[in-house]
């Protein structure tokens, strides 16, 4: 039988654990959020790459608030078996125009860890197809790929060159360089294709299709309920949101990843980083153990002073 005294000491400790498990995980979504080297910026749970510091999109060889071709973010998110997709930008899911019709290259994922450049990566990538009307649409449907190598299709969409071509423009318009998203446009992991040829990959050249994709276009509701950061911190006459979800091979559940996604002109490129786990359950444990520490520091010095 619990005596009233011992039921209050009870409830007391129960109400400082409690404390301690509500503090680490204030502490472990600070420290998720402050990760932008390795994930970009986390975001509502999703992984966030911002690609609008500047206007690098070209229209008609300008770069402004009017250009149909700047991607202003791209964001990850694992939900249940799916990976969502979230898209901020001044073009849409269908592209702009017709003969050519320009828009959205694939999307690459490379999760080779950092042990591969881009190039390096060819034939090991998983490639998406989700714009309905990317070039070679009949020959290589929307879908998922894996053992994927790319190609340039800029030269068929009145694009750039090469990446070189495309930043000269870029740092003549608006006096600074282009970025990529989470990395800048001469990272080594673009290289050779930053040195002026060959052109930068942009949609599937070849790939084997996987049948368990389950490939589908998110609704805007759903975009919003999951909370999808949409502020862009440029103005824009074309702001556009949009987002798909597919499901990995089992073999890439749960694993990092790269992303790389270009307009099919090579006129903006994103990449973004993408954490699985975005704070490690090391140093979760550490943190709780840090906690822990505290509060058992902290009980032992107000005991201290209650005996005194």
């Amino acid at each position: 039988m619990i005596c009233k005294k011992q039921e209050v000491i009870i409830q007391m400790k129960i109400f400082d654990i409690k404390k301690v498990v509500a503090s680490s995980i204030v502490t472990l979504g600070t420290i998720a959020i402050g990760l932008p080297a390795q994930a970009g910026t986390l975001i509502n749970g999703w992984d966030y790459a911002r690609d609008d510091y500047s206007y690098d999109g070209a229209d008609a060889s300008t770069f402004n608030a009017n250009s149909r071709y700047d991607i202003y973010g791209i964001g990850f998110k694992s939900v249940g078996n799916e990976i969502w997709v979230g898209i901020n930008s001044s073009n849409t899911l269908n592209g702009i125009g017709n003969s050519p019709n320009v828009g959205f290259g694939d999307l690459f994922l490379d999760f080779s860890n950092g042990a591969s450049t881009f190039a390096q990566a060819q034939g090991s990538l998983i490639g998406i197809r989700f714009a309905p009307k990317s070039d070679n649409i009949a020959t290589i449907p929307l879908g998922v790929y894996t053992k994927v190598t790319g190609k340039s299709v800029a030269g068929n969409n009145q694009g750039f060159p090469n990446l070189k071509t495309y930043n000269d423009q870029v740092k003549t318009a608006t006096g600074g360089n282009s970025r990529f998203g989470d990395l800048l446009w001469t990272d080594p992991y673009y290289a050779p294709y930053t040195s002026g040829s060959p052109s930068l990959p942009n949609v599937i050249k070849t790939g084997t299709a996987f049948s368990g994709g389950g490939l589908r276009n998110l609704s805007s509701a759903e975009l919003a309920n999951s909370l999808f950061p949409t502020t862009v911190n440029l103005a824009s006459n074309n702001k556009n949101t949009f987002g798909f979800a597919f499901t990995l091979p089992d073999e890439f559940q749960g694993k990092d990843f790269l992303a790389t996604l270009g307009f099919d002109c090579s006129n903006d490129t994103i990449a973004a980083r993408y954490r699985a786990v975005p704070v490690p359950p090391a140093i979760a444990g550490i943190l709780v153990a840090g906690a822990l520490g505290g509060w058992r520091a902290g009980r032992r010095k107000k005991q201290s002073k209650a005996a005194a």
